[in-house]
């Protein structure tokens, strides 16, 4: 297992302070660099439940401020741990319901969902999230599911890993709090894949995202991995936290970016998407990005209006709490 350094190369270099995150750093993004991070060891190898805890991140190495994904009613001291909170919590649940099982029932009417769009165009790959909303059934006991673990991810292209990791979210997100101990059990045992298929798609987006024709396009695909991304890491940390009373990722969630300007993912067509980013043309829309720290406070003490985007709404009341408190 290998974690980041505190400064991308181009940062260290300028003696700059670096401000991390993926897939660029906030300096790397604003000059349009290249943003390579140096890699270095651990001194031991991690066990199988701290590979689940850590999802593949080791936080002391990241110094941004961070509030616990969980812990929005503010039932602790402030002098407590924020990754504390305590186990067996509603919030998790709700979290669940709202970000995962809402998404089929969306795709299927046509509508952007938290993290997948419906006019996202994925020509010549497998869908393997159109074929779960096809297949109408979900959750680690229906074949569906169990075809989907069976693939190579590390053999697909960024499109269709994107695909494969949306579907088995909503997969996991429907057996992990099952009533029935045996379907709860056996989704546990997926989070290793659900680790690896993040950390897979992660890689592509490293080796670079592919570009279309159309500027719309190419924000839905690079806004659909960011979200998914997001929604991954968030999801592990509502089970750690529902399960074991740590929320072991909030530090390096706290970093994580994506577009978080109000009615964007909700067009459905370039035209709605240029007018609602004020813009002449689809090339000045572009992406301007903003850390899940930077957005929670941003809204801190506020019910800002998102336009409908149950993603912008769901990771403002995850961080801040119902009404922003």
């Amino acid at each position: 297992m290998s974690t980041l350094r505190k400064a991308c190369a181009n940062c260290t270099t300028s003696k700059r302070k670096c401000v991390v995150q993926k897939p660029k750093c906030a300096r790397c993004s604003q000059k349009n660099l290249e943003c390579v991070y140096d890699l270095e060891p651990l001194n031991a190898p991690c066990t199988e439940f701290e590979k689940v805890l850590t999802f593949g991140f080791n936080l002391s190495n990241y110094h941004s401020l961070g509030i616990c994904i969980i812990r929005n009613l503010k039932l602790q001291a402030s002098d407590i741990d924020p990754a504390i909170c305590v186990p067996g919590r509603e919030n998790a649940l709700e979290i669940t319901r709202l970000g995962f099982d809402t998404v089929p029932e969306l795709i299927r009417a046509r509508k952007p969902a938290s993290f997948v769009h419906p006019k996202l165009q994925l020509p010549d790959i497998h869908n393997h999230f159109t074929a779960l909303v096809e297949n109408e059934a979900k959750g680690v006991s229906c074949e569906s599911f169990k075809r989907l673990i069976q693939i190579d991810i590390k053999t697909l292209s960024l499109k269709e890993v994107l695909t494969a990791l949306q579907a088995l979210l909503v997969h996991l997100a429907a057996s992990i709090f099952s009533p029935s101990p045996i379907e709860q059990e056996d989704a546990d045992k997926s989070l290793s894949i659900l680790y690896e298929w993040t950390q897979t798609l992660l890689a592509c987006v490293d080796a670079g995202m592919p570009k279309s024709q159309s500027p719309w396009q190419d924000w839905l695909l690079g806004e659909s991995v960011r979200r998914t991304v997001f929604m991954a890491y968030g999801f592990n940390i509502s089970v750690c936290s529902y399960k074991y009373g740590y929320c072991s990722n909030w530090l390096f969630m706290e970093s994580l970016p994506f577009d978080a300007r109000p009615g964007l993912w909700m067009a459905e067509s370039p035209q709605a998407w240029i007018a609602v980013a004020r813009a002449r043309s689809g090339e000045e829309v572009r992406e301007r990005l903003k850390s899940y720290h930077e957005f929670a406070g941003t809204f801190h003490g506020q019910t800002p209006d998102f336009c409908g985007d149950m993603f912008l709404s769901l990771v403002a009341f995850a961080h801040n709490g119902l009404g922003g408190n």
